[in-house]
This record gives C-alpha cells, sequence and structure tokens, in this order.
C-alpha cells in the first residue's frame, strides 16, 4: 500500500475541472396586449379587404343584375373570402418561417420560437400550429368555441394558447431571442418608409 502522500505511478491522472456553465440569455415572454396588437395590425388590411367586398359585390349584383343574380355575388363574395384567407396564411406562414415573426410581430417587438428558443421550422408552423385549429375552427359551434378557448388560454401564467401548446412553440419579445430567423442571425423585415 502506498502512503496518502503519494500518488500511484499507474493511476491514471486527475485533474480538478470545475464545469464552466454560460448561460443562455434569459426569453422574455411577450405581453398580452403585445400579442392582440400583432394581430390587429397583421389584420386589419384584410379585414378592410373583406368589408370593402362585402359592401361592394352586393351593391354591383343589384345595380347591374338586380336581385334574381344575388346568388352569383353570393358566390363572388365566398371565392373573394377564400382568396383573402389563402393570402392571409401564405403572408403569415412565409414571415413565421423566414423571420419568426409577421409585419405585426415586428411591429410589436414580439417573436415566435420553440419552447428551447430555437426557430419554428415550416412544418411546426403550419401543421401544428395553424393546421389543426384552422381545420376545427370550420366546424360550426364547435369551431368557435375552441377558437375562443384557444384565445382565453392567454390569460394562464404561462401565456401560452392552446396553438402554442400543441406546436411547443411560445411568443418571446424579439430582442431576447434575436437568432431565432431562418439564416440564424438578426434579419430584418423591410420597413414601410413615409
Amino acid at each position: 500500500m502506498t502512503e496518502s502522500g503519494t500518488q500511484n505511478p499507474f493511476a491514471p491522472p486527475r485533474a480538478l475541472v470545475e464545469d464552466q456553465y454560460v448561460p443562455q440569455a434569459e426569453m422574455v415572454v411577450a405581453g398580452r396586449g403585445g400579442r392582440l396588437g400583432a394581430v390587429i395590425i397583421d389584420t386589419l388590411p384584410f379585414a378592410g379587404i373583406g368589408i370593402v367586398a362585402a359592401i361592394a359585390i352586393p351593391a354591383y349584383v343589384a345595380f347591374t343584375h338586380g336581385r334574381s343574380a344575388s346568388i352569383g355575388g353570393a358566390v363572388l363574395f365566398g371565392g373573394l373570402a377564400v382568396v383573402a384567407m389563402i393570402a392571409y396564411v401564405a403572408y403569415s406562414i412565409s414571415l413565421v418561417y423566414r423571420f419568426g415573426q409577421t409585419f405585426g410581430k415586428k411591429v410589436m417587438g414580439i417573436r415566435v420560437v420553440r419552447m428551447d428558443g430555437s426557430r419554428v421550422s415550416f412544418a411546426r408552423f403550419f401543421f401544428l400550429r395553424y393546421l389543426p385549429l384552422g381545420v376545427i375552427g370550420m366546424i360550426p359551434y364547435i369551431g368557435s368555441l375552441v377558437s375562443l378557448v384557444d384565445s382565453v388560454l392567454i390569460f394562464r401564467d404561462s401565456s401560452r394558447c392552446l396553438h402554442d401548446d400543441i406546436a411547443d412553440t411560445r411568443v418571446v419579445t424579439a430582442e431576447s431571442a434575436p437568432l431565432a430567423t431562418l439564416a440564424g442571425s438578426r434579419i430584418e423585415l423591410p420597413t414601410i418608409r413615409a
């Protein structure tokens, strides 16, 4: 046996190594008002187009063809509504996929990220965050109830909606997640200059 002060020449080398932990910047959960503001900013142009179409198409049909052509006006209005919905989905998905934020989220300074802070993939955003509640939303009565529950869940402590739970996402301030973009670095959305 060796004495306590001598080392065994056949023992593996030993070193005292301290773990060096570099904490990741803490992500700051986006406020409810910022999320509401972003939704309003993003949907306002599409809602405006819908309102104009809802007024203009029936007026045009009544003026040119009388009341018998109201079915054609309804079909035309329905077609425009579908086109507007597809345009909104394409707008939202493409910007969240590339930048983690739509124009409204950019204005409000918030970004959609995974729970670990990484960028949301296209498949996760479309097939988990958007599609399930979009399909359920088309079911009469049940869709309205699920949409209401989705919105009300933002008042939980986690401030996550139902679509966030399904897709494993959360909305944080853009400053606290600057690398959660397609390029992995800050990519600025085009700004409108007055």
